[in-house]
């Protein structure tokens, strides 16, 4: 009687390095994929934070206007430096950004926003990730006899991108202290969200 003899072969030590290489090769593209997965995903966030930040400063500028009452053909003297908080600001020039200041007494608002898009007192900006700034110009000017004053008013929000730092080291990007210029086109080290509205006297009073 003839026996066939069987032997079991087992993986050679070439086949198992090209294995693990081959499994490494493929885990390292999951593990790059999940990095750059998860930074567009904070990317996506912080954008969607200023459009809303952006946003809440155009309907806030709004109920500032609704202040702005005269002048009209019941009075003649403007109201707009004595009863608006931001909207007083507006000048000639359209290419002037200014830092808001913070208004504590009817809006509870400001400059500066922490990660979740809640206004922050600039008394502390330890917790400021977003900042603003805001640009007004005359569209067209308040008349003493009709008044019908037409704002143009800009809010661009700005945040430091990733692994950059404020262009003064001391300083955050919502202070005071913080040049405008030195954040005006600087687009290597912030990102940018800019929304535009128009905001006409209100001639109900």
């Amino acid at each position: 009687m003839t026996f066939a003899v069987f032997r079991a072969r087992g993986y050679t030590a070439v086949e198992l390095l090209m294995a693990i290489s081959v499994f490494g090769i493929g885990v390292a593209g999951i593990i790059s994929m999940e990095k750059v997965t998860s930074a567009s995903n904070q990317d996506a966030k912080n954008l969607a934070i200023a459009t809303h930040i952006a946003e809440s400063w155009l309907d806030v500028l709004q109920a500032d206007g609704a202040a702005w009452n005269h002048p009209s053909p019941q009075n003649s003297v403007s109201d707009l430096q004595t009863d608006t908080v931001w909207l007083q600001q507006v000048i000639p020039t359209p290419n002037t950004w200014f830092l808001p200041q913070y208004e504590a007494v009817r809006f509870n608002f400001g400059p500066a926003f922490d990660a979740l898009g809640n206004p922050v007192n600039t008394t502390n900006l330890t917790n400021a990730v977003f900042c603003s700034h805001l640009r007004l110009s005359w569209l067209y000017p308040e008349n003493a006899s009709s008044g019908n004053g037409l704002i143009r008013a800009e809010v661009r929000v700005f945040w430091l991108r990733d692994g950059q730092s404020s262009p003064q080291a001391s300083v955050s990007p919502c202070a005071a202290a913080m040049p405008i210029g030195s954040i005006s086109g600087n687009s290597s080290s912030f990102h940018f969200v800019q929304k535009i509205t128009a905001i006409r006297e209100n001639m109900t009073q």
